[in-house]
C-alpha cells in the first residue's frame, strides 16, 4: 500500500499538527473541530495531506497558525497538552496510513469524538480511534482490494498465486502484518493480481 507521503516525514506532521491542536485550543480558545474546519479551509490540510516540506519542515507552528487563521498572532512557544495532542497525533497517523484527507475523516469521525476516545482509551489511543475510523469509511485492506477489484474470490486468488488461503484470509484481516510476508508470497500475489508488491503492503 502506497500511504500518503514518506514515513519520514511522518513524525514531524504529527508533531505539527498536534502543537498546532495545543496553541488552537489553549491560547486561541477555539474547539477542536472549529480548529480543523479553519485548517481545511484554508488549505494547509492539503499541504500536510503531501507532507509539503515547505510547511511541515520551514514553517514554526506559529507561523503556520498564523496562515491557517488569516491573522496575526501574539504567540510563545508552543506548549503540549496531552488531549489535544493526542488527538492531532492520531488524525494525523490516520490519514497518512488510510490515504483519506483530513476533510473525508473528520466528516465522518469529528476531532471532538477523537479528543473524548482519547480521554478513555489512554495508551490505547490510536488502535481505538484507528478501528473507528477504518469501520466508518469501510476500510479494505489493500489486498482485499485489489482482489476484489480482478473480481477474485479468495479461493481463486490462492490458487493463482499458490498463497494458502488460510494466509490471505489472515492479512485481509489484520491478523498477520502482509508487510512482513515473504518477499516470494508478496510476489506471487502481486502477480496474480496484475499490480507491485508495493500496493499491497500495508
Amino acid at each position: 500500500m502506497v500511504h500518503s507521503y514518506d514515513m519520514r516525514y511522518l513524525i514531524k506532521v504529527r508533531r505539527k499538527l498536534s502543537n498546532l491542536f495545543c496553541l488552537a485550543t489553549e491560547r486561541e480558545h477555539m474547539s477542536l473541530d472549529e480548529f480543523m474546519e479553519k485548517f481545511i479551509s484554508s488549505g494547509m490540510a492539503q499541504k500536510f495531506e503531501t507532507a509539503n516540506p515547505i510547511y511541515v519542515l520551514g514553517k514554526s507552528e506559529n507561523e503556520l497558525l498564523k496562515i491557517i487563521l488569516r491573522r496575526d498572532l501574539d504567540l510563545g512557544s508552543p506548549e503540549i497538552y496531552v488531549y489535544a495532542s493526542w488527538t492531532g497525533y492520531v488524525l494525523a497517523y490516520a490519514q497518512w496510513y488510510l490515504r483519506k484527507t483530513y476533510k473525508e475523516i473528520t466528516d465522518l469521525f469529528p476531532c471532538s469524538q477523537m479528543e473524548e476516545y482519547a480521554h478513555r482509551s489512554e495508551g490505547e489511543a490510536i488502535p481505538k480511534i484507528m478501528k473507528v475510523i477504518k469501520e466508518r469509511i469501510s476500510y479494505k485492506p489493500p489486498l482485499q482490494e485489489y482482489r476484489e477489484k480482478a473480481g477474485y474470490t479468495q479461493a481463486q486468488l490462492a490458487e493463482y498465486s499458490r498463497v494458502p488461503v488460510e494466509k490471505i484470509i489472515s492479512y485481509e484481516t489484520d491478523e498477520e502484518d502482509i508487510s512482513c510476508a515473504e518477499a516470494g508470497t508478496l510476489y506471487n500475489l502481486a502477480k496474480a493480481l496484475g499490480c507491485s508488491m508495493e500496493d499491497i503492503i500495508c
